[in-house]
């Protein structure tokens, strides 16, 4: 099993925060819903990853509010290990720009992030960072 350290931003505005769809061409989770996630590049720190992929995914211009701690989650189906790096982030604005790694987002209350079919590790990432 291969390992993958990424990291994920939760994106907050107005009490919700953001979800995407990924698109029904991506190679592990077709049409699963998730946070701004994405690997971090060599030398890179974390921080910088984070920001960097909410920016290339939605558009948004973010701000770290607070640091998770590191977990695991293993996909077995996948053949994959993920040590995740989850940020608390936020943003003055709703206004999103999908790239081409998303079909959909949508704003919802982190408590309703159970009704929607997500990839691994997501409701770990709200548990890590206090909000679940």
């Amino acid at each position: 099993m291969k390992t993958y350290f990424v990291v994920t931003g939760i994106l907050m505005n107005k009490g919700k925060v953001l979800i995407l769809k990924k698109s029904p061409k991506d190679h592990l989770y077709p049409n699963k819903w998730s946070f701004c996630s994405g690997y971090v590049k060599e030398f890179e720190p974390a921080e910088g990853s984070v920001l960097r992929e909410i920016k290339e995914e939605t558009g948004l211009n973010a701000v770290i509010a607070k640091k998770g701690r590191l977990f695991q989650v293993s996909d077995k189906s996948k053949g994959r290990c993920w040590v995740i790096m989850p940020f608390l982030c936020k943003s003055k604005s709703r206004n999103v720009r999908l790239d081409h790694e998303n079909a959909e987002f949508k704003w919802i209350k982190y408590s309703d992030i159970k009704r929607y079919p997500t990839v691994p590790g997501l409701e770990k990432d709200l548990k890590v960072l206090g909000l679940k």
